[in-house]
């Protein structure tokens, strides 16, 4: 598509440029004046370009872009294309979806992140966590252990008393790594804190303890990556807003 596109835009460009046979078209200064700056942006998106943009270049080419759109919109017109249902369908669909690309995009430029914000977003990014586990054939067994627990058995004890051959694993992990199901109970936890329910997890019962937390020695600096940071938080925070309203407007 993109192909296809390029190859119209060479043909009109070499068409409007051969010859002139009237007066070409008046385009306001402000679309010439945004056309560009998304021109100059896409080329900000190519950090390893060596060449610097041609500001004049770049400009002349956006007007004649912008005046071969309107020929061919005015020509469009006066064959009644803007009055073709299906033309109309499509126009309607692209208006909206612009629209709302604008929304998020405004979202995001006004979403405030804290510096609390950023920090426990490192944190969930570059910590490993050691966890203990009991395994139990039933909820039953699972919450009679927990009843020892709070009779001040220790857990270590309780790892004791009920062996498995997975409780030999004793390295640190990433908590992405975990399945979903465990990672969501893991993620909230804090060091030394135990699952407060049975997790049930491929037809067994167990009890988890977060033993450790630790840094991962391959973690880039905050500072590195502070930037990064900042817009993942944005996006999901704007993705939060987003989908609260959808909720609210019966959109499921």
């Amino acid at each position: 598509m993109k192909r296809k596109y390029t190859i119209l835009m060479s043909a009109i460009i070499a068409a409007t440029t051969g010859f002139a046979i009237a007066k070409a078209p008046e385009i306001e200064r402000g679309r010439i004046d945004s056309m560009v700056a998304q021109v100059l942006k896409q080329g900000d998106n190519t950090p390893h370009s060596t060449q610097k943009p041609d500001g004049a270049a770049i400009r002349k080419n956006v007007i004649v872009q912008l005046q071969s759109f309107e020929v061919l919109k005015n020509e469009a017109f006066k064959i009644g294309l803007n009055k073709d249902p299906e033309v109309q369908n499509q126009w309607k669909n692209l208006e909206a979806q612009f629209y709302a690309s604008q929304y998020a995009a405004y979202l995001e430029r006004n979403t405030q992140v804290s510096e609390a914000d950023l920090r426990a977003a490192y944190d969930r990014q570059t910590n490993t966590v050691k966890l203990q586990q009991v395994q139990f054939a039933t909820v039953a067994e699972a919450r009679s252990a927990q009843e020892l627990l709070l009779k001040g058995l220790s857990f270590e004890e309780l790892m004791k008393r009920y062996p498995n051959p997975e409780q030999e694993f004793d390295e640190f992990i990433f908590p992405q790594q975990l399945p979903p199901e465990l990672g969501q109970v893991i993620a909230p936890m804090t060091r030394g804190q135990v699952t407060a329910d049975p997790v049930k997890f491929n037809g067994k019962f167990y009890l988890f303890k977060l033993a450790a937390v630790e840094r991962s020695p391959e973690a880039p600096p905050f500072a590195q990556i502070k930037d990064q940071l900042t817009l993942q938080a944005k996006q999901q925070k704007v993705q939060e807003q987003i989908e609260k309203l959808l909720k609210e407007n019966g959109v499921k």
